[in-house]
């Protein structure tokens, strides 16, 4: 039996926000939303699994907002009945403003319990990643099934909104674009170039493919007569691990925003070698803390860099190291193109920015 669905004033209540899949690009637009809506004096509840790994992320998250932690489950199945009852749980638990789900999963998860509950607020998705959106297309009519209470899902986190008429999922349409923010640490670090050429690029946890990528660079590159250092910032897997050591290439743990920032401060070039699913944040980090990138051409690089102007965009592993040896040989080439980058990134990746456009698609701006 369906239940009759009710409204819920929603100028008052809480947000409610379901995460899927944990992983460091979610917690990067995450942790960033919880404390600009707090400021708001907005309530808050997480319900996202309980993930080891990424634990120390919570800390991250604003104290106010209320954590609901599902157990970790090897069975998928039995995983992700716990979160719908988590769902469920925290919908039920007073008036709501709206609710925003993180992830393909969670969009699944988290319109089931909307609709099971009866509850209808206007809800936000956010793919986190760059094919989700057209998975949902792809999941056609039960898509719209579950998504007639006011849906307003999310490219990165671009707000896409499906009125409560029944609409065509490919009339879906954005109506605020609210991307993942750069810590002021990277705006802040003055330059600190090192005393020989450094290449400098990184990972969150993921990229086995850009590590691959990045120590056939170090290797093709190194000779003493060059004197061309290489350092990877962030975790990798312990097979990645192996082979940057055995290319020279030094691995840096990413230990907090500003350690990152330091060491990107010395870098004289970023390379972004392989491509990414969803939004490049490491790219645009870099782009903040100052440094001239050099990144393969691709849909997400295309986004935030400007070719031979705010960094440059390369077709081929040739083309990227004719890029590299410019870059070495022209410091004020170098100077420009990180300063454009830094430039480029402040109005549009600053924390200022994205509260204004996260409290602007909540409509929680006065």
């Amino acid at each position: 039996m369906q239940r009759e669905a009710r409204w819920t004033d929603v100028s008052t209540g809480k947000v409610v926000h379901v995460v899927g899949c944990v992983t460091d690009e979610v917690f990067s637009f995450l942790g960033p939303a919880t404390n600009a809506l707090a400021r708001t004096g907005v309530d808050q509840t997480v319900v996202m699994i309980d993930e080891l790994r990424y634990r120390h992320h919570v800390l991250s998250l604003h104290e106010s907002a209320e954590l609901m932690l599902m157990p970790r489950l090897r069975n998928p199945v039995k995983q992700w009945r716990a979160v719908l009852q988590g769902c469920r749980h925290a919908l039920e638990g007073g008036p709501l403003r709206t609710v925003h789900l993180h992830g393909l999963l969670a969009c699944l998860v988290g319109a089931i319990a909307v609709r099971t509950t009866g509850v209808k607020v206007p809800i936000f998705y956010s793919p986190h990643g760059s094919r989700s959106l057209g998975q949902l297309r792809a999941l056609g009519t039960l898509m719209l099934w579950l998504f007639r209470p006011v849906l307003r899902p999310a490219r990165h986190a671009a707000i896409v909104n499906v009125p409560q008429e029944k609409m065509a999922l490919d009339q879906w349409k954005s109506v605020e674009l609210v991307e993942s923010p750069v810590n002021d640490a990277f705006f802040n670090k003055p330059r600190n170039e090192a005393r020989h050429p450094l290449l400098v690029t990184g990972g969150r946890g993921q990229g086995a493919r850009s590590a691959e990528l990045f120590a056939q660079l170090a290797v093709l590159l190194s000779g003493e007569d060059l004197h061309i250092s290489f350092n990877w910032i962030g975790t990798v897997d312990p097979v990645s691990h192996v082979r940057l050591n055995a290319a020279s290439v030094g691995v840096f743990e990413r230990t907090s925003d500003d350690d990152c920032a330091q060491r990107l401060a010395a870098g004289w070039i970023y390379v972004a070698l392989g491509g990414t699913r969803g939004f490049p944040l490491f790219l645009v980090e870099a782009m903040a803390a100052g440094l001239p990138c050099v990144a393969m051409d691709s849909a997400q690089h295309r986004e935030v860099i400007r070719d031979g102007e705010t960094g440059f965009l390369c077709g081929t592993e040739r083309d990227m190291i004719a890029r590299i040896a410019t870059l070495i040989d022209n410091p004020s080439l170098r100077a420009h193109i990180g300063q454009a980058a830094r430039e480029e990134a402040k109005p549009r990746f600053g924390r200022s920015k994205f509260n204004a456009r996260l409290l602007a698609a909540y409509a929680l701006l006065q």
